[in-house]
């Protein structure tokens, strides 16, 4: 395994990287932000990216944007937008050579109140509008695979009450409904607590297709991403259960500490 943590603009600079990696961590989950930053922003934080990579040889992957993406709306001038902001996360992600993009399957609203909920939504709707959303967002996420077949898409499972995919049997079939070899899972651990599930079902249920992994903690109500061992998640017993899938790929540590030569307490417990 490969353990990540986030690296975003404004927030760390190339000192708190490097000390990461020196604590034992690979690399860093990047954002794609370009929309939403001045240019100046964006362009200091590709440079800071690009010094990552060739200076201290940093791994990536990229967290495509959730605000305001609807890859599904029936608004089709909404949804060209939203497939061309993931399009940018896919250049974005090749300009450093990162593995994956984690992609939000169901839009995002600012301002969402932070308790999730435990209770299933819908699956039908009247006039068929849920349905009608699923197909345009299945299509628009195959069209995206085939952009870029070179990357894999991970499709997180999500947590707050609007947000259907939440399940380990929702998140299955709609990676079957897309079928594309480089489509999978991003299994947000605290996610799936917040919402009622066992992670291990995730595990279970979609095997191979668990391309990514996002690791926090939280009082199992509120997706608080706090650091390990401040919560009621079990997350060594995920990373037990990953070590016995023989699981190859990465875990991002989703939370961000003070001190990053902490890391390595975390990584010391997962060995």
């Amino acid at each position: 395994m490969k353990y990540f943590t986030p690296f975003r603009p404004g927030q760390h600079d190339y000192e708190y990287a490097k000390r990461a990696l020196e604590a034992g961590l690979t690399g860093f989950e990047a954002v794609y932000r370009e929309s939403y930053e001045t240019p100046e922003v964006h362009l200091q934080y590709v440079e800071d990216l690009q010094n990552l990579k060739k200076n201290l040889d940093a791994a990536f992957s990229v967290h495509a944007p959730i605000r305001d993406i609807h890859l599904g709306s029936l608004n089709r001038r909404v949804r060209d937008v939203a497939i061309e902001e993931i399009r940018g996360s896919l250049r974005f992600a090749r300009m450093f050579g990162a593995s994956l993009v984690v992609v939000h399957p169901a839009p995002g609203i600012a301002g969402i109140p932070g308790a999730s909920s435990k209770v299933e939504r819908p699956q039908k709707s009247e006039g068929g509008d849920l349905e009608r959303q699923e197909e345009l967002m299945v299509r628009a996420v195959k069209d995206l695979a085939d952009y870029a077949p070179d990357l894999l898409i991970g499709l997180e499972n999500l947590v707050y009450p609007h947000e259907m995919y939440r399940s380990a049997e929702e998140l299955a079939e709609l990676i079957k409904k897309v079928n594309r070899s480089n489509v999978g899972l991003t299994l947000d651990v605290g996610h799936a607590v917040n919402c009622g599930h066992d992670p291990a079902d995730f595990f279970n249920l979609l095997g191979d297709s668990v391309f990514h992994v996002h690791l926090h903690d939280n009082d199992g109500v509120i997706d608080q991403h706090l650091p390990l061992g401040q919560g009621i998640i079990d997350y060594v017993a995920v990373i037990q259960s990953l070590k016995r899938m023989d699981y190859q790929g990465v875990v991002n540590l989703e939370f961000s500490l003070d001190d990053p030569d902490r890391y390595c307490d975390y990584l010391h417990e997962f060995r």
